[in-house]
């Protein structure tokens, strides 16, 4: 080959090679696009409002009698008595620390056949997701309620005796929604719910009687896919 010819070809491939180069520079462009996702929150809570009817924070509160025990429709007789024997406490906790109690510690003390307590209270929701009540608990798992086993009340044994020692009954608040917290005055994210107690003639003597009470939960849009 021709030494200038040579000479003559390298350049013009070394500049064929750069404009190449630049032009391929020219069109690779990586675009990137930022995206922030926050979930909600799915909270609820007790509030700090307990109403007992015969509690035991006061004094010469004189009891209550189931009279026409039992009733399976829910509708008990009661008779209020002339004395104060027994009583009823109910404390809130925070079992997991997210600074909203989610368990009822009930306990009867001096309680005896056909004694009657009725206790009232409060669930908020503090998330930002609608939920629905989904079931109640009873000493971590022992009983379990949902809408569809309500059959007026339960009948709990609380010293392992294989007896049952108090019936609950309980009002139908299973599938009740709770939108989000609203700010005031339109708070219409607590549910006011209620439920009865009777002492029954299985219960021992000289026993305190404490059982724990919590609800579980869920997400508005799942709760017909986790109930038959």
């Amino acid at each position: 080959m021709n030494k200038k010819l040579s000479i003559v070809l390298i350049p013009i491939f070394l500049l064929l090679l750069a404009t190449a180069t630049v032009a391929y520079a020219m069109w690779s462009e990586t675009l990137k696009v930022n995206v922030t996702a926050k979930t909600g929150e799915l909270d609820w809570g007790f509030s700090s409002t307990v109403i007992v009817l015969d509690s035991c924070e006061y004094a010469q509160n004189n009891d209550y009698n189931a009279t026409n025990y039992p009733d399976l429709s829910g509708m008990l007789g009661v008779t209020r008595l002339t004395k104060d024997v027994g009583c009823t406490n109910v404390t809130l906790i925070d079992s997991d620390n997210d600074n909203d109690y989610d368990t009822l510690n009930i306990t009867i003390r001096n309680g005896y056949p056909w004694y009657y307590s009725h206790i009232e209270f409060f669930v908020c929701n503090n998330g930002t997701i609608p939920l629905k009540i989904w079931r109640l608990i009873i000493n971590n798992g022992t009983h379990e309620l949902t809408y569809y086993a309500v059959t007026g009340r339960v009948e709990i044994d609380l010293t392992g005796d294989g007896k049952p020692d108090v019936a609950m009954w309980w009002g139908d608040n299973f599938g009740l929604q709770l939108d989000p917290y609203p700010p005031p005055p339109n708070r219409t994210n607590c549910a006011d719910i209620s439920f009865d107690l009777t002492v029954l003639q299985d219960a021992p003597e000289n026993r305190t009687l404490t059982f724990l009470l919590k609800l579980d939960a869920i997400q508005w849009n799942e709760y017909d896919e986790n109930v038959p």
